[in-house]
């Protein structure tokens, strides 16, 4: 009995090894990539980093994503905002991608691109509580800010009904996501700054 309980385990352990070996073998990015999402998680993030890299030469969306958000970690905002675009320009899921594109804008100071990323992610997916937000807190910052010197008169000629437009659909974002936080939320109010 005791024997046949040792084989068993031996078995077990030998099927489990082989099927190893086949995954390294058949899809060694998704090993790769598991290992860099693991020490990401455990707060290596240059040693993910290492990883994404080699992951993202071969235009992969995600491996580009998680590098973007590993050099984030690390206060990289300039080399993040690259591969957080190249990872847009592939990707699928883009409110996601939006949303950690306008974090890393955000970080960076750069309030009126993140609060066009926040607005691109909310248009994908309304109902995400973080998105709106960081949306609600950029556009704040982004109105505290010292004005810019009036625009020249070519600057004006350039399309101002659209500038227009763009700034009430904004502001009506904006009005529409207070209201529902008031009511989804009423003692609650805005969220950490805690963005990942």
């Amino acid at each position: 009995m005791k024997l046949k309980r040792k084989h068993l385990l031996l078995l077990l352990l030998v099927l489990i090894v082989l099927g190893f070996i086949f995954e390294l073998v058949v899809r060694p990015k998704v090993i790769s990539q598991s290992l860099a999402e693991f020490l990401y998680k455990n707060k290596g993030y240059h040693a993910a980093q290492k990883i994404f890299t080699r992951n993202s030469k071969d235009g992969d969306a995600t491996a580009a994503a998680n590098m973007a958000k590993s050099l984030y970690k690390q206060d990289k905002f300039e080399d993040a905002q690259k591969y957080s675009e190249q990872a847009l320009g592939k990707a699928n899921d883009k409110a996601a991608l939006n949303y950690d594109s306008g974090n890393i804008a955000y970080k960076q100071g750069d309030y009126k691109s993140a609060v066009e990323r926040y607005r691109k992610a909310l248009l994908q997916n309304p109902k995400d509580a973080d998105t709106k937000a960081n949306y609600e807190l950029a556009l704040k910052m982004m109105q505290s800010q010292p004005q810019k010197p009036p625009p020249s008169e070519q600057e004006e000629k350039k399309d101002p009904k659209k500038q227009e437009e763009i700034k009430n659909i904004l502001g009506g974002l904006d009005n529409k996501e207070s209201s529902d936080r008031k009511q989804q939320n009423p003692q609650k109010g805005l969220p950490s700054i805690d963005w990942w």
